[in-house]
């Protein structure tokens, strides 16, 4: 694993770096598949009346946006990040939507949310977690501001594959996105610790375990797409 992965300032920075093709990548290196990955984990969230929600590592709040379509207008959501660019990117698409009433995005880190214990019905994190130097950490975190029986749900790449489409996918991984992903966002280093930081993920039992670990029930994960990325929920 490259020493990126586990120094937050500079993979804040990575990040910060490529805001402005953020959206545009996820899109065309997830062949639009990014999409029903973040609807299928929105899904498994309460459907709670009134739900106040936490969205860590927001990005450009794509996450948040799809919580409040999909839930009545008296949903509230908070986002954070710790990439101030990309917050400057989802506030301009919130406010174009017209959602800046019940959309409020924050600067924050997951290792220490800014949030007093039991303020959520739910929190979610889509392709963040694997950027905690230390998962129990963060997950310690999301738990302590959920209320009784909160949910926890995290969306996440896959580091383990079939047999049949491990190749096929690591080949992508470590050779394709890092080479396109370099090509339009002009970071080439960015899209290779995307691939590191995916192949040094737990797998879906080992992080499965670690959730149960921090106190979490009912732990279950569903994965999509020929296990490309998997969605992990847990109960508090």
């Amino acid at each position: 694993m490259s020493k990126l992965a586990k120094n937050p300032l500079k993979i804040q920075s990575m990040f910060s770096s490529i805001a402005p093709r953020y959206d545009l990548l996820n899109r065309l290196l997830s062949l639009g598949r990014d999409r029903y990955w973040r609807r299928f984990a929105i899904k498994q969230l309460p459907g709670i009346k009134d739900g106040v929600f936490l969205d860590v590592a927001t990005g450009t709040g794509d996450i948040a946006i799809e919580i409040i379509k999909r839930h009545n207008q008296n949903t509230k959501v908070i986002g954070i990040d710790f990439s101030e660019q990309m917050l400057e990117l989802g506030r301009k698409k919130i406010i174009k939507l017209g959602y800046q009433n019940q959309i409020d995005l924050r600067f924050g880190d997951i290792t220490s949310l800014p949030f007093k214990d039991k303020t959520f019905d739910a929190a979610i994190i889509a392709f963040g977690i694997r950027n905690t130097p230390d998962y129990k950490t963060g997950l310690g975190e999301m738990t302590r501001v959920l209320r009784d029986r909160g949910r926890i749900v995290i969306l996440e790449f896959t580091s383990v594959q079939s047999r049949f489409f491990r190749l096929l996918f690591r080949t992508y991984l470590t050779k394709i996105l890092p080479f396109i992903g370099g090509i339009i966002s002009g970071r080439k280093g960015a899209y290779k610790y995307l691939s590191d930081s995916v192949l040094d993920f737990p797998d879906p039992e080992e992080f499965k375990k670690i959730m149960e670990e921090m106190g979490l029930k009912e732990v279950k994960y569903y994965p999509l797409t020929f296990s490309i990325v998997t969605v992990h929920v847990g109960i508090k």
